[in-house]
C-alpha cells in the first residue's frame, strides 16, 4: 500500500505542515491512534501512542502487523490521561518528542484533562498539534493550559476539522 492510503484524519493544512517537518529520525507521540499511526510509522524513526478503546486499539493494532512496523508501539490505556499517561510511559526510554499529536480521548473532559501536562512530553524546539480544537470545553482547555506557555503558536482552520501547532521554545524562559 503507499503512503497516501494511510493519510491521517487530519485537516489539509495540517498534513501539509507535517510533510515539511518530519524525518526519517522524528520521535512521535500521539495520543489517539488510526491511519496517522500507521502513516508515522511509514516514515519516522518511532511512534508512540496511545488508545483508550480497547477495539479500535485491536483494529490499529492489525493494522500495524500488516504493514510490518517494527518501530511503532500502540499502547492500550483505557485510563488515559487520568493517570498522565505514567504507568505507559514508564515502559518507554523516550520523554520527549520532536512532535506530540494530541488527538484523543474523544471525550471532551479528558482530552482538556491532558492538556495540563501533554506538553511535557515535547522536546525544546518540538511541536505539540493539538486536533480537534471546534469544541467549547476543548477552547477553554486550550486557553488555560496551553497558550499560557508563550510557545509559538499557528491555528490551521480546515472545512470541518481545525487544529493548533504549537511549536516549544529552543531555550524556554528561566533556563538561562
Amino acid at each position: 500500500m503507499n503512503l497516501d492510503s494511510y493519510l491521517p484524519n487530519l485537516n489539509l493544512g495540517t498534513i501539509k505542515f507535517l510533510r515539511k517537518i518530519i524525518t526519517s529520525e522524528s520521535l512521535i507521540f500521539e495520543t489517539g491512534s488510526g491511519n496517522s499511526t500507521i502513516w508515522f510509522g511509514k516514515q519516522v524513526k518511532k511512534v508512540v501512542a496511545l488508545e483508550n478503546d480497547k477495539n479500535w486499539y485491536k483494529k490499529v493494532q492489525q493494522f500495524i502487523k500488516k504493514e510490518g512496523l517494527q518501530n511503532v508501539k500502540l499502547y492500550f490505556d483505557p485510563d488515559y490521561p487520568k493517570k498522565q499517561f505514567k504507568d505507559t510511559m514508564k515502559k518507554e526510554d523516550i520523554i520527549e518528542y520532536d512532535i506530540v499529536l494530541h488527538d484523543g480521548p474523544y471525550h471532551a473532559e479528558q482530552r482538556v484533562l491532558a492538556m495540563k501536562f501533554i506538553h511535557l512530553f515535547v522536546k525544546p524546539g518540538g511541536y505539540l498539534i493539538v486536533d480537534d480544537i471546534s469544541n467549547k470545553q476543548c477552547a477553554k482547555g486550550i486557553k488555560e493550559n496551553l497558550d499560557i506557555l508563550g510557545w509559538e503558536k499557528r491555528e490551521i482552520r480546515g472545512y470541518k476539522k481545525s487544529a493548533i501547532i504549537y511549536q516549544r521554545p529552543i531555550y524556554d524562559e528561566g533556563i538561562l
